[in-house]
């Protein structure tokens, strides 16, 4: 029998352990213990801007470091995490390192290293949706996101091979780099029973109180995450059924360049603007209750890597909404786990939730199928394929 093999992963979120975590993080808390449980030992380094969260249970995970960035310049920051990696990888044995491609976090690493890089969205795409260019940006901040986009394109052209968390994904990153290293795809995963259990949790402080029909919005106040048509399509929705209530949870945006709460609250009819709960981000197992207790969620991303919050809202059995043409194609069926729009097209989203909220044996119907449809993403069988996949991209195994 051979050596175990040893695994470097780092990354900025990891949930259970950061105070702020988003899908990457809630997936590599799933899947980093399932590898484990694989036979393989991992080694994690996390980069936070915040401090640990006390007693973390991290399954067999090995903390090798915790490091808060938070006080330093953004473009010495980006210099630290990646030498800091390097300097792990060098001081370890390690079989494969694998990394989000977000902040270039392998860009230092010498170019022999077994890197393996998982593309979940990097800062070029994630300015592309949003439409923000260079010139939009304050001056003092460029110079950072120029070193930012030259890292993550650094990393991704010197990686062994590139494992991407959806079809969409890959297709994106191959159009964006024509010269792209051996590639796969391996779908995110979430702990399944984790979820479900902590759905029975206590709703969110800030929860409407009452009986009325709850739209919950799922994601960051940010245009890309199709906050700006969550909300026109609220408006639209209140016309015909003025007692529902919207919910959205989800850190804010940059003010700088993303609408305010005000900006958003002014677009809407008067009566609608009382019916609008703003929960922020909503931390741990909290989030879980809010999507049970909802009668709808929503995800209107206008472009999505994979989305693993409408994932979860599928594992609890909310009936979802979603959008078309992005990371959600690879695990969503219209009309039949859940309802499907265009990115961007709040008029259609208003009809998709008008429709879940009317008809509820469709809302069911597509719930319970959802549910009964997330088995594949289970920690462990992801594992397993991802193994798989980093063998066959470094031609071991």
């Amino acid at each position: 029998m051979g050596e175990r093999p040893r695994w470097l992963v780092a990354t900025t979120e990891y949930a259970g352990l950061t105070p702020y975590t988003g899908g990457i993080g809630t997936h590599y808390a799933a899947l980093l213990p399932a590898l484990v449980r694989q036979g393989v030992g991992v080694d994690l380094v996390v980069f936070s801007d915040g401090p640990a969260i006390p007693a973390a249970d991290l399954d067999g995970v090995r903390l090798l470091a915790y490091e808060r960035t938070d006080r330093m310049p953004r473009a010495f920051a980006l210099a630290h995490r990646a030498l800091r990696v390097r300097r792990a990888y060098r001081h370890g044995d390690y079989d494969r390192v694998f990394l989000p491609e977000w902040i270039g976090l392998g860009a230092f690493l010498p170019v022999d290293a077994p890197l393996l890089t998982n593309l979940a969205t990097g800062i070029r795409l994630a300015h592309e949706v949003s439409r923000l260019r260079l010139r939009d940006l304050p001056l003092a901040d460029r110079p950072a996101v120029l070193l930012q986009r030259a890292m993550e394109a650094r990393q991704i052209r010197r990686s062994a091979g590139v494992i991407a968390i959806s079809q969409a994904m890959l297709a994106w990153t191959t159009s964006a780099f024509p010269r792209l290293p051996r590639a796969a795809v391996v779908r995110n995963c979430i702990d399944l029973d984790r979820v479900r259990a902590a759905s029975t949790a206590a709703v969110p402080e800030g929860w409407p109180p009452g009986g009325d029909p709850i739209v919950l919005f799922l994601g960051r106040s940010e245009r890309r995450k199709g906050v700006v048509d969550a909300v026109s399509a609220f408006g639209a929705l209140h016309e015909r059924m003025p007692h529902v209530r919207l919910v959205l949870a989800g850190a804010g945006g940059d003010a700088r360049f993303e609408p305010t709460r005000a900006d958003l609250l002014a677009s809407l009819p008067a009566t609608a603007r009382p019916l609008v709960t703003w929960l922020g981000h909503v931390p741990g197992d909290r989030l879980f209750a809010a999507i049970r207790a909802a009668s709808v969620a929503m995800c209107p991303s206008r472009w999505e890597g994979f989305g693993n919050v409408a994932l979860e809202a599928k594992t609890i059995g909310t009936p979802l909404v979603v959008t078309t043409g992005s990371g959600f194609d690879d695990f969503c069926v219209d009309g039949v786990d859940c309802l499907m729009v265009p990115p961007a097209a709040p008029a259609p989203l208003a009809v998709a939730l008008e429709r879940l909220l009317t008809d509820r044996g469709l809302a069911t119907a597509l719930a319970e199928a959802a549910q009964e449809r997330v088995g594949d993403f289970a920690p462990d069988p992801v594992a397993a394929d991802l193994i798989a996949a980093a063998d066959g991209l470094l031609d071991r195994g």
